[in-house]
């Protein structure tokens, strides 16, 4: 079970593996849990930082027991300008599993699927 809110800067979820506590100094843009493989997922997408050439890894997928399994990178091929991509703005629920939602700074945004084998974002295409 996940207790968060737009607005708010600490995220928590409990489960058999116990409780767990995230904490930022901005809130997050979004959170979403789900069960794949036999294991609860915990996607933070955490606030999106648009100066010019700063890191567009803003999402990070936690195990059930708050330990991060893997930090989230939106593919560089996106658009001609890696920089352009600000980074993740939201994971959309659908079919039980995150559609993350990548925005650029004028190419419109993106949409693609968390492969948890790989840590990677597939199956990218256009959002809207």
């Amino acid at each position: 079970m996940v207790t968060w809110a737009p607005g708010d800067t600490t995220v928590r979820w409990s489960g058999p593996a116990g409780s767990v506590e995230k904490s930022y100094e901005r809130p997050p843009q979004d959170v979403m849990a789900w069960r794949e493989y036999d294991e609860t997922l915990v996607v933070v997408v955490e606030a999106i930082n648009t100066a010019p050439f700063t890191p567009s890894d803003n999402a990070v997928v936690f195990r059930a027991d708050g330990s991060e399994r893997f930090r989230l990178h939106p593919p560089r091929g996106l658009v001609y300008t890696p920089s352009d991509v600000h980074g993740f703005y939201l994971a959309v629920p659908q079919d039980g599993r995150p559609l993350m939602i990548m925005v650029t700074r004028n190419a419109g945004d993106f949409q693609g699927r968390i492969d948890v084998a790989s840590g990677e974002i597939v199956d990218t295409n256009n959002w809207r």
